[in-house]
């Protein structure tokens, strides 16, 4: 019977991805074959860059080699050396086990490992060792050179840090700037999306990495050697070797952005109407909004049954207008507003940071948890534990309403920056000149429209308040601007106006 041979490649590094040094060891492993009259048992099974010597990186093409070994594939295997097949020594004795209860043949290109004899299992045993004692010894200097480095304030090794030269201590100017521009973008209140995407148009080189992308955008922000700080196993502490390129301030800042649980990542529920529950019935004393049907926008006052609703029983007629004409003026209305604001005012640079509000909040938490375990210690009495806790939990209570204060204003100011960039970058004319709103105007309303629903009603409610009056004619559409004040008071009537 003739002998089935698989083949096993494997290269632990291959810097330039051209597979040469499994190539290699291909050839000399048909060249064994065809020695000893065997034949080849389907494809080569081949791992490339991927390291034997630890237990907790899978190597697919072995795993897949073990499998089709258990189901009687092959009858022999052919590999470089015995460290390329395995250098865990509980692998190596599965394989001894295999040699012994099956006659498994296993053959190296520069020389035969008999496991199936005593002598060749010693071998194999002592060679396993060996390479097992290396990786140990080479483990033990890194990690020591690693600690040096540490103590000495320098970064570990490794691939050049975007942003740094090789070393990790001296900025490279051109990479710092995008550096400081990402982490700048944040803190005013920018989305990582956003951010990429501004990056991927204008065509900024990502240095080392494979470009530019939302997860490798978050880990840079959030690594602390950009601040100045160096890796000391899970901690990150201040060296004076590292030039940093952001400051500690804002990189807090930026992190307990990033790191904020309730930051909002993704939209709401989907809509199907831009202006229902956000316009008002004009009628004094009602509390309703106008609801969409059959394409009218209407107080639904005569048709409520519900008692925690307003319901006028007195036959006054309530609001109701054509869903195109209320539409076609609020999208005008934003346009007009997105047109005529300077960036600060949308983008919100006077925004409140909550990276303080976060920090507050843990030095809270921490003194709730130290006057608990002082109460159970017998350090205070129950009664002054109780007031220090209500004392502690109005406190929280002020800041976490801050908090939420301060991330709606970042999260409102942001979308409107990026809904206004997009916008103005789509018609192709600066902000702010009134000369040219007349002629911009139409296709920032066209370009509005086009966009999702769910980012036209977040526009609209931090834009506008709107009240919609009985009767009939536009003139009873009521617009007050939230943001462009300088539209106030009522309404521009048309975009030659909004110009004088």
């Amino acid at each position: 019977m003739t002998t089935r041979a698989a083949i096993y490649l494997r290269i632990s590094e291959d810097k330039t991805g051209e597979e040469k040094g499994v190539d290699r060891q291909l050839q000399d492993a048909l060249a064994v074959i065809r020695e000893r009259g065997w034949v080849q048992a389907g494809d080569p099974y081949q791992d490339n860059s991927i390291s034997a010597s630890k237990r907790n990186v899978r190597r697919p093409a072995y795993d897949r080699m073990v499998a089709d070994y258990q189901a009687r594939h092959f009858d022999a295997i052919v590999c470089y050396d015995l460290d390329r097949l395995t250098r865990q020594p509980r692998q190596l004795e599965d394989w001894i086990d295999a040699a012994q209860e099956t006659g498994l043949a296993i053959v190296t290109t520069n020389g035969e490992a008999d496991l199936t004899t005593d002598g060749g299992r010693m071998f194999a045993r002592v060679k396993a060792a060996v390479a097992r004692s290396e990786i140990e010894r080479k483990g033990a200097r890194h990690r020591r050179a690693n600690a040096q480095r540490a103590e000495e304030g320098v970064p570990h090794g490794g691939r050049r840090r975007y942003g740094y030269e090789p070393g990790g201590l001296v900025p490279r100017p051109d990479e710092a700037a995008t550096v400081r521009r990402c982490f700048e973008a944040v803190a005013s209140g920018a989305s990582i999306r956003s951010i990429v995407a501004d990056l991927q148009r204008e065509k900024v080189p990502g240095g080392t990495g494979a470009g530019w992308g939302n997860s490798r955008l978050r880990y840079m922000l959030l690594n602390p050697s950009y601040a100045g700080y160096v890796h000391v196993g899970e901690e990150a502490l201040p060296s004076d070797k590292v030039t940093p390129i952001v400051s500690r301030e804002l990189y807090d800042e930026v992190r307990a952005i990033l790191m904020d649980e309730k930051r909002r990542t993704s939209p709401g529920p989907g809509r199907k109407h831009l202006a229902s529950g956000f316009v008002a019935c004009g009628v004094e004393d009602c509390p309703n909004t106008l609801r969409n049907h059959a394409g009218y926008f209407t107080c639904q006052v005569k048709t409520l049954n519900n008692h925690s609703r307003f319901i006028d029983t007195s036959g006054t007629p309530h609001a109701s207008i054509k869903a195109s004409i209320l539409n076609d003026r609020l999208r005008k209305e934003m346009a007009l507003a997105l047109l005529t604001t300077t960036p600060a005012a949308l983008r919100g640079d006077d925004a409140p940071s909550v990276a303080p509000l976060i920090a507050q909040l843990d030095k809270l938490e921490t003194a709730v948890a130290a006057t608990m375990a002082d109460r159970d210690d017998g350090l205070v009495s129950p009664q002054a534990a109780r007031a220090r806790l209500l004392t502690l939990r109005d406190e929280r209570m002020e800041v976490e309403a801050a908090l939420d204060a301060a991330r709606a204003a970042r999260t409102s100011s942001v979308a409107l920056a990026e809904m206004a960039r997009e916008l103005i970058l789509s018609s192709g004319v600066p902000m702010g000149p009134k000369h040219v709103i007349h002629e911009v105007l139409p296709r920032v309303v066209e370009a509005i429209e086009a966009m999702d629903i769910d980012r036209q009603r977040d526009a609209l409610q931090q834009l506008l308040a709107v009240q919609v009056q009985p009767g009939r004619g536009a003139d009873r559409i009521k617009v007050w601007h939230l943001v462009a004040t300088h539209l106030n008071p009522d309404l521009i009537p048309d975009a030659e106006e909004a110009a004088a």
